[in-house]
This record gives C-alpha cells, sequence and structure tokens, in this order.
C-alpha cells in the first residue's frame, strides 16, 4: 500500500507536469508590466492593482530587492545577493546588476513551462528520502525547492496554498482520511490548474470526490459546509434540511468498510428549491453551489485573508472587491493579482510562514538540503533535535479546516520555528561541497573582494534582507575580533547568522513603502 502511494503520486504528476499549457496571450511577453495579464487576466485596478515598473524602479536599490525577495519568499524562493547586485562596486552603496526589472521577468518566468519538467520529479525521487506512508504530505515541498520558478512551479506552489486552506483541506487529522486523499487532492488540483480548468469547475469536481465527503462525512455536515465554506453564507439552517434530502443517496460507510463514498439508488424524487434555484439530486446541489455568484469573490477573500492576515479589514474588503471587478475566472488570476498587488508587495506588514523564510533564506545563501530533510521536517511525531512543522502549528494538509492563516507566535511553537531556521539552516556550515543541511565555500567566495564591512552587509541583505546598521557593524566587529576571526569569514559569517536569527524582522514580511 505505502509503495502504491508512492507510485499514484508519482504517475500522476508526472503527467500533469507534461500537459501542455495555454499559451500566454499575444503580446503578453512584450508588455510593459508582464504581471498585469498573466495567464490571460484582465488588469486590476484599484486597492490591488500592481506594482508597476516605473514604481519599482523608482525605489533605492536596496528596496528592490527587499521588494524582489518579498515576492521570492512569497513563492519559497530566493534571490541571492550576488545574482541581484554588482559586487564589484561594493555594497556601501549597492548598485543592481542583474537584478534589473526583476518584477516583469518573474512575471514571465511564471507563465513558461520547463521544457523538462519530469526529470526533475526523478531528481527529487533520486535525492531525497521520503517516508513510503508520507511520501505525498512531503514531497511537494522538496519539489517546489527543487524547481526553478516556471509555470510548473507556480502550478505545485498554488495547489500547496490551496490544499493547506480551509478551501481543499485533506484534513489528514481525522481518522476517516489518510495519506491517499492528501495525495488525491493535491495531485488533482496539480492537474487541473494545469489543465487551465477554471475555479468554478475544479470546486465542483472537489465537492463531488471522496475526499470531500470524508472531511465532511454526512449529507447534513456536507451541505453546510459546503455553504459556509464556498459561498461564505452561514446560519443556513433554513437550507440545510432541503440540501440534505437532495443528498439523502450519499453517504459515507464506516471504519470498517474504510470510509467509502456510496451514492446509492434511491434518489430523491420530491424537488427542493435551495439558494433560489430548485433541485432534485445531489449532483444538482453541487453545481449550483459551484455556479453561485459568491463563489468567486469567496475565493477572493479567502485567499486574501490569507496573504493579508494582519491588514484592517476594510482593506482587505476593498481588495476583495478591486480583485473582483478584473472578473477572475481561475486561480492563477487571483494568486497573481494578490502576491504582484503594490499594496501586497510595498504595504503588506504580517508574520512569515515558516516556509517562506527558510527557503527564501535557503535560497539566497546557497544552503543544501540533505536527503532526509524533507521527510524530518514533516515527521508528524517531532523530536527534541529538529523541529517539525507539526511543532510549530502548521503541519501540511492536516487540519480539518486548514492551516491558520497567521503563522502561530505563541512562545513553544516560535521557540520551534527559531531553532529550525538558526540550527538547520543559519549556523550551519560546511567546508565540504556536500548535500548536508548547509551553506559552504561557494556563498563565502562570491563575496572574496568584498571589503570586511561590505562582507557583514552582504550577509545582512543575504539573511534578513537589508545592509546593517552601524552600531550593528561596530558590536558584530568587536565580536569577531575578539575571537580572532578577522581571517575566517566561515566563521563571520556563522557569527552574523547567529545574531540574525534573533531579529523579529527575520521571520516578518515589514512594510516597504
Amino acid at each position: 500500500m505505502r509503495d502504491t502511494i508512492k507510485r499514484a503520486v508519482f504517475l500522476i504528476l508526472a503527467a500533469s507536469v507534461l500537459t501542455a499549457c495555454a499559451p500566454s496571450p499575444q503580446g503578453q511577453e512584450e508588455t510593459a508590466d508582464a504581471s498585469t495579464t498573466m495567464f490571460g487576466a484582465q488588469v486590476v485596478r484599484g486597492q490591488a492593482a500592481a506594482l508597476s515598473s516605473h514604481e519599482y524602479n523608482q525605489l533605492s536599490a536596496e528596496k528592490q530587492y527587499a521588494v524582489a525577495n518579498r515576492l521570492m519568499s512569497t513563492l519559497y524562493k530566493g534571490i541571492p545577493a550576488d545574482e541581484f547586485f554588482d559586487l564589484q562596486q561594493g555594497l556601501t552603496t549597492p548598485q543592481i546588476g542583474q537584478g534589473g526589472d526583476f518584477i516583469n521577468r518573474t512575471a514571465r518566468s511564471m507563465t513558461q513551462e520547463l521544457p523538462n519538467a519530469n526529470e526533475y520529479l526523478q531528481q527529487v525521487n533520486e535525492n531525497y528520502n521520503f517516508n513510503s506512508t508520507r511520501y505525498s504530505q512531503e514531497m511537494p515541498v522538496a519539489m517546489m525547492y527543487d524547481l526553478p520558478i516556471s509555470r510548473d512551479h507556480f502550478t505545485h506552489w498554488m495547489a500547496y496554498n490551496l490544499s493547506n486552506t480551509i478551501l481543499f483541506s485533506p484534513a489528514l487529522e481525522m481518522d476517516s482520511a489518510d495519506y491517499f486523499d492528501v495525495h488525491r487532492v493535491y495531485s488533482k488540483l496539480v492537474s487541473r490548474i494545469n489543465s487551465n480548468m477554471d475555479i468554478r469547475e475544479i470546486i465542483y469536481q472537489h465537492m463531488i470526490s471522496q475526499e470531500n465527503w470524508r472531511r465532511f462525512r454526512s449529507p447534513e455536515d456536507n451541505t453546510r459546509e459546503m455553504i459556509e465554506i464556498y459561498l461564505g453564507l452561514f446560519d443556513q439552517d433554513d437550507e440545510v434540511p432541503k440540501a440534505s434530502q437532495a443528498c439523502q443517496n450519499w453517504h459515507l460507510t464506516g471504519d470498517d468498510q474504510d470510509y467509502q463514498l456510496v451514492i446509492t439508488l434511491d434518489e430523491n424524487i420530491v424537488p427542493q428549491k435551495v439558494l433560489g434555484q430548485w433541485i432534485n439530486n445531489c449532483f444538482d446541489f453541487y453545481r449550483i453551489v459551484s455556479n453561485h455568484p459568491k463563489v468567486i469573490a469567496r475565493m477572493i477573500n479567502v485567499l486574501v485573508d490569507h496573504f493579508f492576515v494582519d491588514m484592517e479589514q476594510d482593506m482587505r474588503a476593498a481588495l476583495v472587491q478591486s480583485i473582483a471587478n478584473s472578473n477572475p475566472t481561475r486561480f492563477e488570476h487571483i494568486f497573481t493579482a494578490i502576491i504582484f498587488s503594490r499594496e501586497y508587495l510595498l504595504n503588506s506588514d504580517r508574520p512569515r510562514r515558516v516556509e517562506e523564510t527558510f527557503f527564501n533564506i535557503a535560497h539566497r545563501v546557497d544552503w543544501k538540503p540533505d536527503s532526509n530533510f524533507f521527510r524530518r521536517l514533516n515527521d508528524p511525531s517531532g523530536g527534541s533535535s529538529f523541529p517539525t512543522m507539526s511543532q510549530m502549528k502548521q503541519p501540511s494538509m492536516t487540519l480539518k479546516l486548514g492551516r491558520w492563516a497567521f503563522q502561530p507566535l505563541d512562545s513553544l511553537s516560535f521557540s520551534y520555528y527559531h531553532k529550525l531556521v538558526r540550527e538547520q539552516l543559519l549556523i550551519r556550515y560546511s567546508s565540504s561541497d556536500a548535500n548536508n543541511n548547509s551553506w559552504g565555500l561557494e556563498f563565502i567566495e562570491k563575496a572574496a573582494d568584498l571589503t570586511d564591512e561590505d562582507f557583514i552587509h552582504y550577509l545582512f541583505l543575504s539573511s534578513v534582507g537589508r545592509k546593517a546598521y552601524t552600531e550593528e557593524i561596530t558590536t558584530l566587529t568587536e565580536v569577531i575580533t575578539n575571537r580572532n576571526y578577522l581571517n575566517n569569514r566561515p566563521n563571520q559569517a556563522r557569527i552574523i547568522f547567529d545574531y540574525v536569527s534573533r531579529l523579529p524582522e527575520t521571520y516578518f514580511n515589514n512594510r516597504i513603502n
């Protein structure tokens, strides 16, 4: 059974990454702001308008780098300082090198399919050890870590985010759900998004699935939750009995029969008026939910809350309306509207999720995971030496109502968060080129020509995303001198990264504007 899960996930994802996607609209490559019409979207205006190239270029080099990494951290990626700045010019006054037009270049890359995407699937399975039962939970983050920015990466990222929200969570924590459900939910999202399926059809196909019924297990519970989750309509006590009557012949078997969805032949024969429309059966009910006028606004609302969790309610409402006015029909339209918006890139102010902090810094310092990293990160039992997603209260695709929109920052959860970032990333140096959860000499040697002060700036930019303050340079230089590390830059980096691990801003998206 365990090998069956792994083979099934691999085959479906291998097929999905090779699925041909519709080409970008003609002329999109040449638009001044590629982010505004990605995947055939209409231009979003108002509160959620995209950050324009002109606005971006008016920012200082340091702020442009902060915006670039705001976007990349959201996608669980990072842009190294040496690939953005011209290090030959030093970092006292940073000068942009290869990082010019970064937002547009990233937007264009996100619409382009990889010619060899299936090779990345094979690479992931060859390079990492996964638990054979938990493969479908562990593999997605490893896949996103290895995939370059592309249409393929973006599809996996969207599927991962959606399956960690109330919208599509496989609810692994429930006794009626298992890792097959994680596999089915995630793989179907990847496949359907890759095939350009619209939002309404993706929702409909999910609602009629066994995975959905394993989360909400009776006609009464399921119909109520579908109305609440996908329409945002609560306290519908008058509608639920009629909807559940239409679904009377749908039920989930018990544990002794492995929680199978059964649809019997004794369909409802008395038409029911639900949400203003007459229906006869459960398929009718799911169709009127997926076709309801409130569906798209509700999807936008959930995802805006996901990315702007600390923003005032009236501002979030304005963002929702702004995106809704552009008439999005696909999840790509909503996600790109959010993450390329001026409001998100410049003004959002919230704690970063674990994946956003860890993998952003990891890519910036050329950190290399060992073969067991992604398995251990998702271990549900946890341990004292290696913090896990569960210990940080952010288990992947597990919670019935999805992960919390906010990153838990209670003292215990954050202590695990800090321990992971500090001990498994920031202070993990290795002089060898092995993949062993560490950064190495290559990262240090890229800055070989920098002065001692600019080297400190390089380390700060590569981690916390800003130059060091004068008092930080003074104090850290004293520590380095007292420890006789003036000629040992790897140890200098470990001291500075240890300090960075204790800065609150390392774990936050702070307002840039």
